[in-house]
């Protein structure tokens, strides 16, 4: 068996049956190996990026390693936006290199020369940053070790990508029969036992009267979502969510209120604010959620952080308001739930939190589209979600397209994912021809910005070659609307870039070249079921007013309880009954006399 062959029954015997490739010389062995393999699979993508970006959809939606293959130099290059997807996420990803022969380098001996061999490029050093493992195989004897040990560190602890690069000598040389070297990672996630958990989480509400659960992507991460949810139902604790959290319940539990952050709900973000004790399941806190100013988040709280990775506990040590974190997978929460005893709640607090949800939860005013009559985004998203099947999956790109969905896409069972921490555009099309090649009898929806289409806008033939059942939308704002609404704020309105010098081809000219279905939405009336009933792939290019902005949005220097479009004093200061009002210190040391 060959170093070639060896990989690709490597790959087979892990689940990962179809690799996401664009063939090159320095793979070109690999390639065909997979090919020569009964069991496996590939799928050609026009782009070495858009492949990442689709490896990185399926443990997001099959819990399976995705993988990759492509040649050395530009080709491993190409990948790192996408790898950066996966370890910003915790996803776990494989990609495979291919390297120029080792004897090349060999001619350049004791000279430090930029390039030996052509397209020979170091991408073990590029990419180890935003990798748990990279690392280029010189001696065929170490290939089996290496491989198993790239794909164990990728799924233990918290989870990434792995890149391992192979140079062609490698891939030819004889590696003997088929044998798993086993690799046992060595990582340690926790010294806590789960009912000293349990302890800990009765003591740290056991104090409080107004507590409150943030649901982060980590309790679904670690396969704990299905028991996290049923105990947040069977106590009754109200409970928000960040966007990747978001996909791992259903949104109609009653005491679900809503997802947080700067362009969260408004209605979530005051019970942030207002509740005494934050128990935090796997968030990362990042400053999307907590603002620019962390230290305004939660103030008049205690709060609790438990995460698989102990240095996302450590940021918090200079904040005087958190608990001493707990380093904990939460897939061992599972034993422990039945053990922490219901938080007290006081009577003012679930009026205040159900009073809350009741007023601004599911609400969605949409200023410039009911000024100009045209499609509220937020709108189009309700009435898109009537028509999806309840185990679609739905990937979601970035900027202000992503900002409509996580505010107003109600989630029974589909699953529904963008690229949270890197959020590049362009990666909404290929993530959903990830996961339509893997889930062929699913309903698929990906869902873009006009500006974000048009970088991988080249994988609409990917698509058309294996009439893959994506339907995919154009939220189409003729412009990059996120940024122009920090233009408007910030830059007195100039749109340098993102009106003024943004360009956009004819969508329907482009879609039909590429011979798919198109379809231009003008009226929120045209969004129809027949749209997404239909089978293939076909492009709903939805047109938004320019000037449609994301709202609610938190504007520099306040925190995230106070949002624009600014509520009045009134209704701002009956909503933060009981935590730190903002505005109301303001006036106080305006008014305050003079020391």
């Amino acid at each position: 068996m060959t170093g070639a062959e060896y990989i690709a029954e490597f790959l087979r015997r892990r689940g990962s049956t179809n690799i996401f490739l664009m063939t090159g010389g320095a793979c070109a062995f690999i390639v065909d190996a997979i090919g020569r393999n009964p069991g496996m699979q590939y799928t050609c993508f026009q782009h070495e990026q858009a492949a990442a970006m689709a490896a990185d959809s399926l443990w997001r939606t099959n819990k399976i390693v995705g993988a990759t293959v492509v040649t050395s130099g530009p080709g491993a290059t190409n990948l790192i936006t996408g790898i950066a997807c996966s370890y910003f996420d915790s996803i776990p990803t494989l990609h495979i290199t291919g390297q120029v022969n080792q004897n090349e380098e060999l001619n350049y001996k004791g000279a430090n020369v930029r390039q030996a061999g052509f397209q020979e490029t170091n991408i073990v050093e590029m990419v180890r940053p935003i990798t748990k493992y990279a690392v280029k195989v010189t001696d065929s004897k170490d290939l089996k070790y290496e491989l198993s040990k790239a794909y164990s560190i990728a799924i233990s602890g918290r989870m990434g990508p792995v890149l391992v690069d192979i140079p062609m000598d490698i891939q030819q040389a004889d590696v003997g029969e088929y044998s798993d070297d086993g690799f046992e990672s060595t990582e340690t996630v926790t010294k806590v036992v789960p009912t000293n958990l349990a302890t800990t989480v009765n003591e740290f509400f056991g104090s409080g009267e107004r507590p409150l659960v943030l649901f982060g992507a980590g309790v679904g991460l670690s396969g704990a979502e299905k028991e996290t949810e049923a105990w947040l139902i069977e106590s009754k604790i109200p409970f928000v969510s960040s966007w990747n959290g978001m996909t791992y319940f259903n949104h109609k539990v009653p005491n679900y209120c809503g997802i947080i952050g700067v362009y969260g709900n408004r209605g979530a973000n005051f019970l942030i604010q207002n509740c005494d004790r934050l128990l935090v399941l796997g968030s990362r806190l990042d400053n999307r959620q907590r603002s620019g100013n962390a230290s305004s988040f939660a103030r008049s709280a205690r709060v609790l952080v438990i995460d698989i990775d102990n240095e996302e506990l450590i940021k918090y040590q200079n904040n005087s308001n958190y608990e001493p974190g707990v380093h904990f997978d939460l897939y061992k929460i599972i034993s422990c739930l039945v053990d922490i005893k219901t938080p007290f709640q006081s009577d003012s607090w679930v009026k205040y939190w159900k009073e809350t949800k009741e007023k601004y939860f599911g609400k969605f005013p949409s200023s410039i589209p009911e000024k100009h009559g045209t499609i509220s985004p937020l709108e189009a998203v309700c009435k898109i979600t009537t028509y999806l099947d309840s185990n679609s999956i739905v990937a979601v790109d970035t900027g202000a397209c992503a900002c409509w969905v996580f505010l107003s896409f109600f989630r029974t069972e589909q699953t529904v994912f963008t690229a949270g921490g890197n959020s590049p555009m362009g990666y909404a099309l290929p993530a959903s021809i990830g996961a339509a090649i893997y889930n062929p009898n699913k309903q698929v929806i990906s869902i873009n910005g006009d500006g974000g289409m048009q970088l991988n806008l080249q994988e609409l033939q990917t698509i058309k070659s294996h009439n893959l059942n994506i339907k995919i939308i154009i939220f189409n704002n003729f412009g990059y609307g996120i940024i122009k609404q920090f233009q408007d704020s910030y830059s007195s309105g100039r749109h340098f870039a993102t009106g003024d010098g943004y360009s956009q081809p004819d969508f329907k000219k482009v879609v039909e070249a590429y011979d798919i279905e198109y379809h231009r939405i003008k009226k929120i009336e045209d969004i129809r079921s027949d749209l997404f009933s239909s089978s293939g792939p076909a492009v709903i290019d939805i047109c938004l007013h320019p000037d449609t902005m994301i709202e609610p949005k938190l504007e520099m220097g306040r925190s995230i309880e106070d949002q624009f479009p600014y509520l009045s004093d009134e209704e701002f200061n009956l909503a933060m009954m009981f935590g730190f009002n903002a505005r109301l210190d303001v006036l106080r040391r305006k008014f305050a006399p003079e020391v």
